[in-house]
């Protein structure tokens, strides 16, 4: 007899499981054989199960390639693999990362995954969702549940290029969201370390004798592996290690474990996403600005074309409205970001991103420009602007200026007569810009008239003896030094108590990085810049800072709102030759294995520096329908096995010491940013040298890249941070136009609280959908609309009826509805047969 200690457990006595099965797609990997080789090798192997994670778009290309395989693969499905066999775990049309796009993006990657999926799996279930790769993101338990999910799996054992999961629990854990949601899901448990022989596994990837008797010596009684082999691996079920091991698919393991463990609540946080990739990289950069442009732009399409169909009854354009989102999606696959070099000359990842996100452009744009019937510029007077957001806004418009004002000058008023703030700009395209103050109604448009006249302006800068400009509006008073490079010396909030921004003796908007081949940090105070005024008008005053960096030259935009907090900066740098920037050069030196790399250390490549005078209390940053108070108190790592997350997905926001202050910094695409002891924020610019699996990241033309400042009084929430987040990205929209009959102002809905945002708005046949997202803490929200519907419904991502949703009316006359939403949760809103009042 053998006694058993407590605590330990004999070899081949407990059973293991394993979770197999296949990844990719046919922008990654899956040959014409993959289809015939399943059925056969599952055939073979009655033990054997697998979960699938292959690119939806693929059955489109292999029912017709290998149509007689593909149809034998349909018919297993049907008759065999759906019971057990095989499951289908993750159906997002691209294998998105998820943590590095938007919400409504995830959501699209999920519904037109779905869908593609059924046309050739019409029996598909979609009730775990597993991948290969780090594809995570705090909120998607609220979203995986909207679409009918019932479990999860938090780990991704054997692909860890680019980044993991925090190490927590034992069998299962109830895997809750930002806005309270809660999922079953199997962690990478407590125990389960990463691999000590690579930077890609962590110790579940092959059930090893060592692993499993650790998993049961921790607790752990349904001790499980995972790995999903490439497709086109042809080796048949994954060796395990550990015997008694059963293959299983991932409903069947929880199902079966599910009431024979107690599941520990989990508050997963994105900082529970460790993503290591190659942030600063010029390549990745450039695909992040891309992305997010077209994010932007599809979401704003589909708003204007449901404008459209409720203005003028025009159709919705449902099918180009899925083809740009097709090429957005797949310009979000997590191989542009982890590989973007990975292909032929001239169809390399980052190649394809640029066209399909250039596709999309050019459909939300189309779409956009239906809403305007486009005057010839010689006979233009009337403008109209378009407001995206459920609140109203007074914002700064800006369109290509006729040629009939550019040397009689102008004036611009709005629908009641009233003249308002404006000025000519020069626009990024090179050409006169018009731009004046608008005010537009929530969700809708307003009316404006240009006539000849002469614009107002307003000086706003000082040059001073010693060569300093100050500039100052009624929210700031800033200083230029150009002896420190053009750095921002003092930066004063007029409507603060006159609060310094700039922490003594520094500067701020100051670069700073370190060029390994000199052996040096090279900073922007190292030259004297020269800093002129290019703009000085009524809504704007805009300084221009030209300088060199390590031999580089690079100029500076910064705009002061005459009317807004708000400070826009542009950076470009024109490279001369190739930088070398960063820790140290790896050069030969490096290898995949090694857990210290040099593109992991934030802290040597280039960066803007913004040392805010005592701001160093919580810091704030949002991710896809979450806000998240960071628990790091620094966020640069050096080593694999050290990956935090430094995520700035929109923005980050800084709090003062004391609370009741704060600075929010802007990006215009997904990167890092940094905070240390010494720097409350930073923003990453440039990395230029090795990168993952050897790969040289250097850089191809100029960097440039958009970014904002914006001090407020009171947290992110009070002082609406989101909601200047969105409007920073969904600006008004103006046109030049013919005059109609229609009214001067229309407004469709509006929301009460400004940090209730109208997330997206389509039409599906007589149905309006409009979805919230709610930020507030102030759950119960209303929402005003100005037009009938036969009902009023809540429905769930999959479109089922959740509930009817009661309407009143206001003393106005609209009808009125109240939501209940937790913060970050988000509901979608059916109205049926809708018509405007």
């Amino acid at each position: 007899m053998i006694l058993l200690l407590p605590g330990t457990y004999s070899a081949q006595s407990q059973t293991a499981w394993f979770a197999d099965g296949y990844h990719g797609g046919i922008y990654g990997h899956y040959p014409m054989w993959q289809a015939r080789f399943m059925v056969e090798t599952l055939t073979e192997n009655p033990a054997w199960a697998i979960n699938l994670e292959i690119e939806p778009e693929t059955w489109d290309t292999v029912s017709v390639k290998d149509a007689e395989n593909f149809k034998l693969l349909q018919e297993y499905y049907s008759k065999t693999g759906r019971f057990g066999r095989i499951e289908f775990v993750n159906p997002a049309y691209a294998q998105p990362y998820c943590y590095n796009i938007s919400g409504e993006s995830i959501i699209r990657q999920f519904a037109y995954g779905i869908e593609k999926t059924r046309a050739y799996f019409p029996e598909a279930t979609f009730i775990t969702y597993s991948v290969e790769e780090p594809c995570f993101t705090s909120s998607l338990p609220q979203i995986l549940k909207g679409f009918g999910y019932r479990y999860a799996v938090l780990r991704n054992p054997n692909t860890c290029w680019g980044g993991y999961t925090s190490a927590f629990g034992k069998d299962l854990v109830n895997w809750i969201g930002p806005d309270g949601s809660s999922i079953p899901a199997v962690p990478r448990y407590a125990c389960e370390g990463l691999s000590t022989k690579s930077t890609w596994q962590t110790e579940s990837w092959t059930n090893s004798n060592s692993f499993i008797e650790k998993c049961f010596a921790s607790g752990i009684q349904y001790p499980v592996g995972m790995t999903f082999q490439d497709a086109g691996w042809d080796g048949g079920p994954w060796g395990n290690q550990y015997k008694p091991t059963e293959y299983t698919t991932w409903t069947a393991y929880i199902n079966m474990i599910q009431g024979k463990v107690q599941p520990d609540d989990w508050k997963f946080s994105i900082e529970d996403v460790k993503p290591g990739l190659v942030w600063g990289a010029q390549v990745l950069q450039q695909i992040a600005q891309e992305v997010r442009v077209s994010e932007n732009k599809m979401v704003v399409a589909e708003k204007m074309a449901s404008l459209n169909y409720l203005l003028y009854g025009e159709e919705f354009p449902a099918t180009d409205i899925a083809e740009g989102w097709r090429t957005l999606m797949l310009a979000q696959h997590h191989d542009c970001w982890i590989v973007p070099y990975n292909g032929r000359p001239g169809d390399t990842w980052a190649d394809k991103v640029t066209r399909w996100t250039d596709a999309s452009n050019r459909i939300a744009d189309d779409k956009i420009s239906q809403l305007f019937e486009l005057d010839e510029p010689g006979n233009a007077e009337t403008v109209r602007v378009f407001n995206t957001l459920g609140i109203s806004r007074t914002d700064v418009v800006e369109i290509e200026l006729p040629e009939r004002f550019r040397n009689s000058g102008f004036s611009v008023f709005d629908w009641k007569g009233k003249e308002l703030p404006a000025q000519v700009s020069v626009g990024r395209t090179g050409k006169p810009v018009l731009a004046f103050e608008a005010t537009v109604p929530a969700f809708g448009y307003a009316t404006f008239q240009v006539k000849n006249g002469k614009s107002k302006q307003k000086q706003a800068v000082k040059q001073f003896a010693d060569g300093k400009l100050q500039l100052e509006t009624a929210f700031y008073r800033a200083v230029f030094d150009p002896a420190s490079g053009g750095e921002i010396i003092s930066l004063i909030d007029k409507k603060q108590g006159n609060r310094q921004l700039v922490e003594k003796g520094k500067g701020l908007n100051s670069l700073r990085g370190y060029f390994y081949k000199e052996e040096k940090f090279r900073k922007s105070s190292d030259a004297k810049a020269r800093v002129s005024v290019v703009e000085d008008g009524a809504l704007f005053t805009q300084i221009k800072v030209e300088n060199q960096l390590a031999g580089n030259l690079y100029t500076q935009l910064i705009r002061f709102a005459k009317t807004s907090p708000l400070i826009d900066f542009e950076l470009s740098i024109d490279w001369n030759g190739q930088p070398a920037i960063g820790a140290y050069d790896q050069g030969a030196n490096y290898k995949a294995e090694d857990w210290e790399k040099a593109f992991y250390d934030d802290g040597y490549k280039l960066q803007l520096q913004f040392p805010l005078a005592g701001m160093n209390g919580k810091l704030y940053k949002n991710a896809p329908f979450d806000v998240c108070e960071s628990q790091l108190e620094n966020t640069i790592y050096t080593s694999w096995d050290q990956i935090k997350h430094n995520v700035i997905l929109n923005w980050v926001d800084a709090e003062s010491s004391s609370g009741g202050y704060g600075v929010a910094l802007f990006s215009d695409h997904t990167t890092s940013y940094i905070r240390t002891e010494e720097l409350p924020i930073g923003l990453t610019v440039q990395y230029a040298g090795k990168g993952l699996w050897g790969r040289n990241y250097g850089v191809d033309g100029p960097t440039q890249l958009r970014y904002a400042l914006l001090p407020h009084a009171g947290n992110w929430e009070t002082a609406g941070i989101e909601p200047a987040s969105a409007a920073w990205n969904e600006p008004l929209i103006g046109r030049f136009i013919h005059a109609g009959n229609e009214p001067d102002q229309f407004s469709l809905l509006e929301v009460t609280d400004k940090n209730l945002h109208v997330s997206a708005v389509t039409v599906d046949g007589d149905d309006l959908l409009v979805r919230f997202y709610n930020s507030s803490k102030n759950s119960n929200q209303e929402v005003c609309w100005n037009c009938q519907a036969d009902v009023f419904e809540l429905v769930d991502l999959n479109g089922k009826v959740i509930s009817s949703l009661q309407k009143n009316k206001n003393r106005n006359g609209d009808w009125v509805t109240n939501l209940n939403l937790p913060q970050f949760g988000f509901q979608t809103v059916k109205l049926t047969k809708v018509k405007l009042k």
